[in-house]
């Protein structure tokens, strides 16, 4: 027995091994992918460099945020090996033929100036995220101001740095800084909410999700969103087109405008799309503006850039906007546990009946109820059942009402219904029908509910105070007599 056991030990041991050795390949093909993404996205931002050190819209930014936000401080080793890369072209790229020591220093200096704002802005990005309770437009806000902090400090960390290191002389600092800021804020704003998208679903346990953009891959672009997404390319083609033909600070303003097809993919689409749609707009008006020779007017498309994300991000938070109001129009009019109408709608539906009931002298009645020894209930039987009991009370009453009728909840076990043209006769024949209806509810064996009611018709001088005191006195009259009965005088 104890040697039939014995060859299940190094059998483990392989597997475990396989597993760890699969656990190591899977790290390092995200490590690799990571890096050969950053440096993708950075090289697109040198297609579209207007100035030194300082292009039209810088991915690369967008991308250290994401990943930042989503892996956390397991991708720093990443972008730095990304700046140090980086440097090393710019260096070519500028002919500044550092010596390879200085060069490296000049690499682990951006790497650094360039990840540590971006790091603090998405900790604090994601403990608002994860330890607070924001509603979704409170996240895009935070978002938003984040994005444009955080770039402003990475745009004069990495400029200091890059005099520091003798790469950039100290006099062009007035001349960068700004156009640095856009163009890196533009990147954080447009390309980071993509990123997070496929960061989220890519890596396995993400720190940084919101709901829709983790269904990334359940995302599949219809023929609908297609025609958006082309119907969108063709407006901002011809309006790079018509800025390159009149060639006035005017004309470029038009690329605003894009704003309103981008409105409608943000209202009809899902946020992973709206989150594609922005950022090949932003790659479209970064590309054109080298392709039609519109640097002259770079500053108003990188403006346009941000706010044309900055207003279709946060437009993702208008439905959520429209539901909390729904929800709290919902509170204020309605009674949480049984549906029924607040007393603040009672007391406002009751104003509107009483005028309409004086102008055309129609009657009008109300009635009051309670559940007889409803304490008695609660302590018998519980809350729970007690509970049960309002709420099955209140759904008989409405089998008995007509569309034009209102069931209020007073408070407690106390109900007022209002019966618009509706005499005294009426209103009793309705009572009575509904006390028939109540006598027949069995929530628990042993469990027998009845109700009360008093019955009051409104005189032409009468306020809901004046009717609701008349017939409170019938149910206490009611009451009186043994219960289980209606009462009008």
């Amino acid at each position: 027995m104890h040697n039939d056991m014995k060859p299940a030990t190094p059998s483990h041991t392989g597997d475990s091994q396989l597993i760890a050795n699969r656990f190591d390949f899977g790290r390092w093909r995200l490590s690799l992918g990571f890096v050969g993404a950053w440096l993708a996205v950075w090289a697109l931002g040198l297609l579209v460099e207007y100035t030194s050190h300082a292009s039209v819209w810088f991915p690369a930014a967008g991308m250290t945020f994401a990943g930042l936000l989503v892996v956390g401080s397991r991708v720093i080793p990443h972008i730095m090996l990304c700046a140090v890369i980086s440097t090393i072209w710019t260096d070519y790229q500028y002919q500044l033929n550092l010596p390879p020591g200085e060069l490296l220093a000049a690499g682990l200096v951006f790497g650094v100036t360039h990840i540590t704002p971006y790091y603090l802005g998405a900790r604090l990005l994601r403990y608002l995220a994860n330890h607070r309770s924001l509603q979704l437009y409170h996240l895009i806000i935070s978002f938003l101001l984040i994005a444009a902090l955080s770039s402003l400090l990475t745009v004069f960390a990495v400029l200091q740095g890059l005099i520091l290191t003798d790469m950039m002389p100290a006099e062009d600092l007035a001349s960068t800084w700004f156009p640095f800021w856009i163009g890196d804020m533009a990147g954080v704003l447009v390309m980071s909410p993509l990123f997070i998208s496929l960061l989220t679903r890519i890596y396995p346990t993400p720190k940084f999700w919101v709901g829709d953009l983790y269904s990334f891959a359940r995302e599949h672009a219809t023929n609908r969103f297609g025609y958006k997404l082309a119907l969108n390319s063709v407006l901002l083609l011809a309006t790079l087109i018509l800025a390159s033909v009149v060639r006035t600070q005017e004309s470029a303003f038009a690329v605003f405008f894009l704003i309103v097809p981008q409105m409608w993919i943000t209202y009809t689409e899902s946020p992973v799309r709206t989150a594609i749609s922005v950022a090949l707009g932003s790659f479209l008006i970064a590309l054109g503006v080298n392709l039609f020779g519109l640097m002259d007017y770079v500053m108003v498309y990188q403006f346009a850039i941000s706010v044309i994300a900055a207003s279709a991000f946060f437009g993702l938070s208008v439905p959520t906007l429209i539901a909390d109001n729904q929800q709290l129009r919902k509170r204020v009019l309605e009674d949480a546990l049984t549906g029924a109408a607040s007393r603040h709608m009672l007391l406002n539906q009751s104003a509107i009946e009483l005028q309409r009931c004086v102008r055309s002298r129609q009657p009008f009645s109300l009635i009051v109820l309670d559940i007889d020894n409803f304490k008695t209930i609660n302590d018998q039987f519980g809350h729970v059942i007690g509970d049960k009991a309002l709420i099955s009370v209140c759904d008989t009453v409405r089998t008995s009402l007509r569309a034009t009728d209102t069931i209020g909840r007073f408070g407690g076990d106390e109900f007022v219904i209002l019966l618009p043209a509706t005499p005294l006769q009426g209103a009793i024949e309705t009572a009575e029908r509904i006390r028939a209806d109540v006598l027949r509810l069995r929530l628990k064996a042993g469990l027998k509910i009845s109700c009360s009611f008093g019955v009051a018709e409104a005189k032409p001088e009468d306020d809901f105070a004046t009717l609701f005191n008349r017939a409170d006195k019938n149910l206490y009259l009611a009451k009186s007599r043994g219960r289980n009965q209606v009462a009008s005088v």
